[in-house]
């Protein structure tokens, strides 16, 4: 059976306006896998990217909690950092390997964030004055001192994804869509994240760049990295190995898919049906 990474307990979310209450998410029990690519679908206002930032430490939840248990096995990292920024709470809380994650202070859920989580977003946030390798240079030394290291790594991860040496030195502005995100998954990798959670990393895209960027979120999922990624595209959906539906705010449904193989039918009308079922 495969890891457990990340679990939640009665994970809630509520948002306060105008003095009533929202509640976003809605005691939701959940267990993600390592080496999974985790798709969470549901109707706009599901809940969807609310519980992708709680999972990630990007938000805190109003109840409940998020639990780290991966460890950090098979990823070359130290674990002496998070033991040490543990807060008394948190440490009476966990089990060997394993934190709260919600119990962590602003200051520590960053460091946690940097060293075991990459971030795809639909926005890709690229910085304009910085060429695209000094883009995944700068989130590479947040953690890793070792520039020559680092620049090893990128330049593995640049050719995965198809960006040529030229590109590399280029702006920003001087490169399509498709490669900046093709980038954005780079900088999501360059520390080696035990989950890359990625939100909606086509929306903003055409109908061939969005394909170049899930044949790369794919390829690195089936050579091991653990993916969760938000989507409304049914074609994004299909690239997942479990579906997680999501209805206001909780878990409606979930669909094991499996690894992904080019032109299954057979898994597009298990997805299909699914979805039918779950009133998408």
């Amino acid at each position: 059976m495969s890891e457990i990474l990340l679990k939640t307990e009665n994970l809630c979310k509520s948002f306060s306006s105008g003095g009533n209450i929202q509640h976003v998410l809605k005691n939701i029990d959940l267990e993600l896998y390592d080496g999974d690519f985790t798709v969470i679908m549901g109707a706009s206002g599901a809940g969807k990217s609310t519980l992708l930032y709680a999972l990630s430490g990007m938000d805190t939840p109003t109840l409940g909690t998020v639990t780290f248990c991966g460890g950090v096995s098979g990823r070359g990292t130290s674990d002496a950092p998070l033991n040490a920024m543990r807060s008394e709470k948190a440490s009476s809380r966990l089990s060997s390997g394993s934190r709260i994650i919600s119990d962590l202070s602003p200051d520590q859920l960053a460091v946690f964030r940097r060293r075991f989580c990459g971030f795809v977003f639909q926005q890709i946030y690229l910085i304009d004055g910085m060429s695209v390798m000094d883009n995944v240079l700068t989130a590479g030394l947040l953690v890793n001192k070792n520039r020559k290291a680092l620049v090893k790594r990128a330049k593995e991860l640049f050719g995965a994804v198809g960006i040529s040496e030229e590109t590399q030195r280029k702006f920003p502005a001087q490169i399509s869509g498709g490669e900046a995100q093709r980038v954005g998954i780079v900088r999501g990798l360059i520390n080696s994240p035990r989950m890359l959670f990625a939100d909606e990393p086509t929306g903003a895209l055409n109908s061939k760049s969005g394909l170049e960027v899930l044949d790369t979120l794919t390829q690195f999922n089936q050579s091991g990295q653990s993916v969760v990624m938000v989507t409304h595209d049914m074609r994004s959906a299909r690239r997942g190995t479990r579906i997680l539906y999501l209805k206001d705010g909780a878990v409606l449904g979930e669909c094991v898919l499996g690894s992904y193989r080019h032109g299954d039918g057979e898994r597009h009308e298990k997805l299909s049906s699914f979805l039918a079922q779950m009133g998408w």
